[in-house]
């Protein structure tokens, strides 16, 4: 039903609400059986962190992926019906499936970039041409590109601020303060002139409702452009954006460290899945045996 996609939007993925219901139930058995008797009052991030690495013992990353993503949303509609007092799934950090660490390419970086100019023509295409640009180049995530600030902003001291997800606080519930990309400033200098006022002075006001915007996956064209470009065909492709950035940075002999701080992730476990693309990850640790028969 209509009323049931409202409250849970995977239902769109499913032909009847009792077969979601079914999927759902199925997924957060291999929580729940390991939360325990705890009341939904009592329950805290700490506790769904240590189930979710519990799980992730026996079950492959997508899996535990889904499963704290059901979680996540079983809880979101119990505190809309104030039958829990918050979100403890909140800011907890979920593994990446190997499969979806898909990043592009400099050259497909390169033709986003052109064909989302090219499309500067009116004021969507703006938008689009700016939150690409900020986001290949900052790896925010689709809601804190939303919930971005022209206060956020200093463009002379190239101060950058992210404080909010749509509305709200950003995943990690800490505001992170970056040094904005030299190359972003005069794009964000030209916009500032054309962009649109909105209540909270917002970089990309999305319409009169700035925390629903369709998921953002389909926010001002990303999809439709990466599909003519024959670049991308993702369910995510903002989030194919910041894989982009935080891909390109390790590739660039960027600290992992510092990865996480820029990210906002709380786990470094979540960053060490671009470990691997790391120029000098491992180095000449493989060379440390020898057999060679050594001098007395």
């Amino acid at each position: 039903s209509t009323q049931a996609k409202t409250l849970f939007p995977y239902t769109t993925l499913f032909r009847s609400l009792a077969r979601y219901r079914a999927h759902a139930r199925s997924k957060l058995q291999k929580i729940l059986l390991h939360i325990g008797e705890i009341s939904v009052e009592r329950i805290r991030p700490d506790d769904i962190v240590r189930v979710r690495d519990v799980i992730a013992r026996k079950y492959a990353a997508g899996t535990v992926y889904v499963a704290l993503a059901t979680l996540s949303t079983m809880f979101q509609w119990a505190v809309r019906r104030a039958l829990a007092p918050r979100n403890p799934c909140r800011g907890v950090e979920r593994p990446v499936p190997a499969q979806a660490l898909d990043f592009l390419s400099s050259a497909e970086v390169e033709r986003l970039l052109e064909g989302a100019a090219a499309r500067a023509t009116d004021l969507k295409g703006r938008m689009l041409h700016v939150g690409a640009a900020v986001a290949v180049h900052t790896g925010l995530r689709k809601g804190e590109l939303c919930g971005l600030r022209w206060t956020d902003l200093d463009l002379t001291t190239r101060r950058l601020t992210i404080a909010r997800s749509y509305r709200t606080t950003p995943k990690s519930d800490k505001p992170r303060h970056l040094r904005l990309p030299a190359r972003l400033v005069p794009i964000l200098q030209e916009w500032r002139q054309h962009c649109p006022p909105s209540p909270d002075n917002v970089v990309l006001p999305v319409g009169k409702n700035e925390s629903k915007t369709g998921g953002c996956e389909t926010m001002f064209g990303l999809r439709e452009l990466l599909f003519e470009l024959n670049l991308r065909d993702g369910p995510h492709p903002w989030h194919l954006l910041r894989h982009t950035f935080a891909s390109h940075y390790v590739m660039s002999g960027g600290n992992l460290l510092a990865l996480q701080k820029i990210l906002g992730h709380s786990d470094l476990k979540t960053t060490l899945i671009y470990a691997h693309l790391a120029s000098d990850f491992l180095g000449d640790e493989m060379d440390r045996v020898s057999y060679a028969k050594r001098s007395p």
